[in-house]
């Protein structure tokens, strides 16, 4: 027993290690419901990396030089064998984040990285205060949001409690690091280098520079752990077959575009093996039974796919699952059961935590893709033209593959906008590779049937029908058109034109299919936004959209938080507060400044007022619509923070809405039982709050005063409403038809505060933001976003109803929308419930330059 005791304790620092790493993999399943890992399955691991450590010769467990050694060896090969096994059955996009969590964990275990450190990483807005000391005059290059998240880290991280007196007193370089382009590689202002680790500086890029967060935790892995975890282990099947057996399935994770079936079909000739298959659907339930059957008798491989379409199948498949584990010694040796399935929650848990998990997505950038299409065309495709027939003046040989390379193009250029976001698309769709065969297809048909292109017959069938026929936002259905006709058009027959001002895009001379392959693997890794026509800040806007999946993916794992600062100090010394103590706080704070619903008996002469035929003014029934709504929000917010309080205090039950909303709180986030009843926004709480603040007080100014000489577009429930409203009093006045009304729009020079007085006609508005271009005032033009700006203010402007109005040359259509997050629930009419309407800009440029640019107009942002 003493001998056990005393191993056991020598290995006490491989336990610990294991533990440690076990429960990051427990947590991982908030990420996605399959990434499902069972104790027995690393139990297995654990054993198999202790076993399989060498030893020295010489070694001897009473040498602790030697011990510890060995013990690191252990240590160092558990955790990247946990990381690369379990990363093969990641999406690309979490598996940074899960050496980024086995990271973590380990120092902060090892006391390396403090919990307040940890806290601010993970909470950073829910601990900026509600009351801000104002922003020093030297820092006005701060934006508010930066503000607020230095406040929050000098007093709620110990080792920055000076940070404030040092940003003051050293501007001009705070100000260089702040606004570099890599300030994740940049020297920190004084002796700031040399004060904080690792961890810490990551902390100022999370306060500066949000957008390069995924850099900088990129290299904070590789500094502490090592380069191999950062680079996840490539696909393949021959390693995944290897750690398999008769009783253990293999998983493929599906993703939209990517089919293993070809691959596999491949790997298993190529082993020698049958491989037999079933897609699951309706009915197809027995013949999977008997394929599983079939095969483990005769030493086949048993393919399902699709197990996502097959809910009613699934419980079947956990009993099959079970059968192989209990009779495994009268399986044959060679069976091996394959599962392909979309991520689903009702995929068996048991399945999932007793198999090996795949993952096998679409190539992503434009290179790949190009090199995708491309290696699926045949010599004999590429060839089937003849250089003596002709398209109208050209060769249908050149004019085939000149097009056939646009379509691939155009393709690859579709799917790749989609990384950007709401920017590139307002709605994610499902493109494929099925949608480019049948093109090409097309393609092929017109040019055997035609003696001359036929470009809008290309343009409909492609555009409309073939890639339009997914597309159910109609913004988006006019970008996809102006993207087809980049490429698909007469200049394309030429050599020397380009699809891009760099000129580094374009078709190449019409010969071989190997010159057209080498022309592609020149093409650059790096897609740079111009060749998809946006502005450089695209990029800055896909680099913060991935950072900050990257942080609410790591928040989403984290437990149930258990203390607010983990007995760290804030910025005077004293302990910090527990969650429940912020939590009452926060209830308190909202409670105290909760505004008192709105009372019609409130109202000023002007505010509820009829016109000479006795019907009510327009505007006025905005108003009371609008009324009604704050009113419904208040009282739900101040029942809500009541109930939460009493709960607190142990008076009433924490319900699960009341639990959500405690766990709201903490992360800074709006309650649902708020959303629920609220407007559209996509700001966490603390800047929603004030939002909140300043819209009752705006409809409060109004209810009380009249009508305002300009109107807040972003304090509305309901703009469109709002709209309609001013509709309705331009055709009562005028006695026109609304349904024959338009809007024109004239961007005003003036201040909001310098209007004095409202127009005869229409309204001023004023809250309107720029996304992805902004107004240049001295020459009354759309213009290019300045650098580093994505958003800027758009001026007051005029809306003016017009009869019959019609839009003249030189202007463009921006759409408005009530949030940067474009998409919303499309209606029976084709609109978008987060659209309002499109305001018409003057512009010194085409209108699809700003198409393909993104350009649009929000009522409120995201912070």
């Amino acid at each position: 027993m003493k001998i056990i005791t005393s191993t056991r304790d020598r290995y006490r620092d491989v336990a610990v290690r294991a533990s440690v790493i076990f429960f990051v993999l427990a947590d991982i399943s908030r990420i996605d419901p399959m990434y499902q890992y069972s104790l027995q399955f690393f139990v297995k691991l654990v054993q198999h990396e202790v076993l399989a450590t060498e030893k020295p010769a010489d070694y001897s467990e009473e040498n602790p030089v030697m011990l510890q050694r060995h013990l690191g060896n252990i240590i160092l090969r558990l955790t990247l064998s946990t990381y690369e096994q379990v990363c093969r059955g990641l999406f690309n996009k979490d598996k940074t984040i899960l050496s980024l969590l086995i990271c973590t964990a380990i120092e902060r275990h090892s006391r390396r990285l403090m919990e307040d450190e940890w806290q601010y990483f993970i909470r950073a807005s829910a601990l900026v205060p509600n009351e801000l000391p104002p922003l020093p005059p030297g820092l006005s290059f701060l934006s508010r949001q930066q503000w607020e998240l230095t406040v929050a880290l000098f007093r709620s991280v110990f080792c920055f409690r000076n940070l404030e007196g040092h940003l003051v007193d050293d501007t001009d370089s705070w100000k260089e690091f702040i606004q570099s382009d890599a300030p994740q590689d940049a020297e920190l202002p004084g002796n700031w280098s040399e004060k904080l680790n690792a961890f810490q500086r990551i902390l100022l890029i999370r306060c500066f520079r949000e957008e390069k967060l995924f850099f900088a935790l990129t290299d904070y892995v590789r500094c502490t752990m090592g380069p191999r975890f950062v680079e996840p282990p490539p696909f393949s099947l021959e390693v995944a077959l290897s750690d398999s057996s008769p009783t253990v399935p293999i998983v493929f994770i599906l993703s939209q575009g990517a089919d293993p079936m070809g691959a596999l079909q491949n790997f298993a000739q190529s082993q020698g093996r049958s491989l037999q298959y079933v897609s699951l659907g309706q009915g197809q339930g027995e013949n999977a039974k008997r394929l599983i059957a079939t095969c483990r008798k005769n030493g086949s491989w048993a393919l399902l796919q699709n197990c996502h379409l097959s809910k009613t199948f699934m419980p079947e498949l956990e009993l099959q699952v079970a059968a192989l584990q209990q009779h495994g010694a009268n399986i044959n040796a060679d069976f091996r059961l394959w599962l392909t399935s979309m991520p689903t929650d009702f995929f068996p848990i048991f399945v999932l935590q007793n198999s090996i998990k795949l993952t096998n997505e679409p190539p992503t950038g434009l290179k790949a893709n190009m090199v995708r299409c491309f290696s699926e065309i045949t010599e004999e495709e590429f060839e089937f033209f003849g250089e003596e027939q002709r398209m109208g003046k050209y060769s249908k040989r050149t004019a085939f593959k000149k097009l056939l390379y646009g379509l691939c193009f155009f393709h690859s250029v579709v799917l790749e906008r989609k990384k950007f976001g709401p920017l590139g698309w307002n709605v994610r769709y499902e493109w494929n590779d099925t949608d480019f065969h049948v093109s090409k297809q097309w393609l092929r048909l017109f040019f055997e049937e035609q003696d001359v292109i036929p470009w809008e017959s290309l343009e409909y069938i492609i555009g409309q029908i073939n890639y339009g026929g997914r597309v159910t936002d109609p913004q988006d259905r006019g970008i996809l058109q102006t993207i087809l006709r980049a490429y698909l058009r007469p200049d394309i027959m030429k050599n020397d034109f380009k699809f891009s001002s760099s000129g580094n895009y374009y078709a190449p001379p019409a010969g071989s299919l190997s010159s057209f392959m080498e022309h592609i693997q020149q093409m650059s890794l790096v897609d740079e936004p111009e060749v998809f026509g946006m502005h450089t800040n695209a990029n800055l806007r896909y680099q913060l959209q991935v950072s900050q999946y990257l942080l609410s993916t790591v928040v989403s794992t984290q437990p149930r938080i258990g203390s607010g600062g983990g007995g760290s100090t804030g910025a005077g010394g004293g302990a910090a507060t527990t969650p429940e103590e912020e939590v009452k706080r926060k209830c308190e704070e909202f409670e105290a400044s909760l505004p008192e619903v709105l009372l019609r008996e409130e109202a000023g002469p002007k505010s509820f007022t009829t016109l000479e035929s006795g019907l009510p003014n327009s505007m006025s029934t905005v108003l009371a619509h609008e009324m009604v709504k704050y009113n419904k929000l208040i009282t739900a917010m101040r029942k809500s923070i009541h109930e939460l309080q009493k709960a607190l205090r142990g008076l009433t039950l924490l319900s699960a809405d009341l639990d959500a909303m405690y766990e709201s709180f903490l992360t800074d986030q709006v309650p649902r039982l708020w959303s629920a009843v609220g407007y559209t926004s996509l700001k966490p709480l603390g800047s929603w709050y004030r939002d909140f603040l300043q819209r009752v007080q705006f409809i409060r100014t109004w209810v009380q005063n009249g009508e305002p000489t300009c109107f807040w577009i972003g304090g509305f429930f309901n703009p469109s409403a709002f709209m309609t409203g001013v509709f309705q009093a331009f055709s009562r006045a005028e006695g026109v038809s609304v349904d024959k009304l338009g809007f024109s729009f004239q961007v005003m020079d003036e201040e909001v505060a310098r209007i004095e007085a409202g127009p005869e006609r229409g309204c001023y508005v004023y809250g309107i933001f720029t996304d992805s271009w902004r107004w240049d005032g001295t020459r009354g033009v759309m213009a290019d976003s300045l650098p580093g700006e994505p958003y800027a203010s758009l001026p007051v402007v005029h809306f003016l109803p017009e009869p019959h109005h019609k839009m003249g040359p030189g202007w463009h259509c921006v759409p408005l929308y009530r949030t940067v997050v474009r998409a919303g629930v499309i209606s029976s009419l084709g609109a978008s419930s987060n659209y309002v309407l499109s305001i018409e800009v003057p512009t010194d440029k085409e209108s699809d330059y700003w198409q393909l640019m993104g350009a649009a107009c929000v009522c409120a942002l995201a912070i």
